[in-house]
């Protein structure tokens, strides 16, 4: 089987986040995936197969579990499709189904590197938090309620997976989950993960989330970003139709950027990044 890994979010190798992506030449078991995932020990893996109609379709995991849609898996394997299968195109349009939902993804060839842009389709505003309803988890992330960034909301918010943004004022540096039931906890308010954000001084959103034990540090998340874009202009915060620059990475040392835009059309949402080829090899 063919595989190749990128680095997502990116434009510089030793960056970005970290993806294997795998053509699977033969039918594969969830525990079969599950288990090349964690030898690769790349924060995901993605398993992509041709349809007989077009298109493509996929399983995403981490090295805990399959996930029911992911961004940057989905953006680093829609370059990796664009360089093997249309290397002689500038342009490509790439539909990716996962669970059931098909996505449409464009990848432009840049110098060393493609730009590829995900449509991740409707937001889901799932719910608004009161504090007293998120004590635990604020506490559990290591952080006060004096952290919080009262000026937004905490709100669920989803593009395929539910989020809980969180706001700060201050802290985001030394915010990590040091509780065992934190994924208990989100599961109470309908969120799946967290995503921490504050506005530095450039106006840019820096972000952070981890996996729900808290051992892994994600370093850009583009099932995340969408839902804070959407967050945003539905708050009033940032205006449709306008790119919302997402840094993450920073405390992990990979920093990424993440643009995001809402269609005022259409209320869509859309990320996009740059993707930087590594490497590519052979699972025997």
């Amino acid at each position: 089987m063919k595989y190749f890994h990128v680095d997502v979010f990116t434009e510089r190798l030793f960056s970005g986040n970290g993806l294997t992506v795998v053509f699977p030449d033969k039918a594969l078991g969830a525990e079969a995936m599950l288990q090349i995932t964690r030898e690769f020990r790349q924060f995901e893996t993605i398993f992509i197969t041709s349809e007989p109609a077009g298109g493509y379709s996929a399983r995403i995991f981490t090295m805990d579990e399959e996930l029911p849609f992911a961004g940057h898996p989905m953006i680093g394997a829609a370059a990796v499709i664009h360089r093997l299968f249309f290397p002689g195109k500038s342009e490509v349009r790439i539909p990716i189904s996962v669970n059931c939902r098909k996505v449409e993804l464009v990848s432009a060839l840049e110098d060393k590197t493609c730009r590829v842009t995900m449509n991740q389709g409707e937001p889901g505003f799932i719910r608004v938090c009161e504090i007293d309803q998120i004590e635990d988890i604020i506490a559990a992330l290591n952080i006060s309620a004096s952290d919080l960034d009262d000026r937004f909301p905490v709100e669920v918010v989803s593009t395929g997976l539910p989020y809980l943004l969180v706001p700060l004022r201050s802290a985001l540096e030394k915010a990590r989950i040091i509780s065992c039931n934190f994924e208990r906890m989100l599961s109470r308010i309908g969120a799946k993960f967290v995503y921490l954000f504050g506005i530095s001084d450039d106006g840019c959103f820096e972000c952070r989330t981890w996996d729900n034990e808290g051992r892994v540090e994600d370093v850009a998340t583009g099932s995340a970003a969408g839902p804070l874009a959407a967050y945003l202009v539905k708050n009033g915060f940032k205006k449709a139709d306008a790119d919302i620059l997402i840094r993450q990475g920073a405390y992990a040392g990979r920093p990424s950027l993440i643009s995001a835009r809402v269609s005022s059309a259409a209320d869509e949402v859309c990320i996009s990044g740059s993707v930087a080829f590594f490497a590519e090899g052979e699972i025997y």
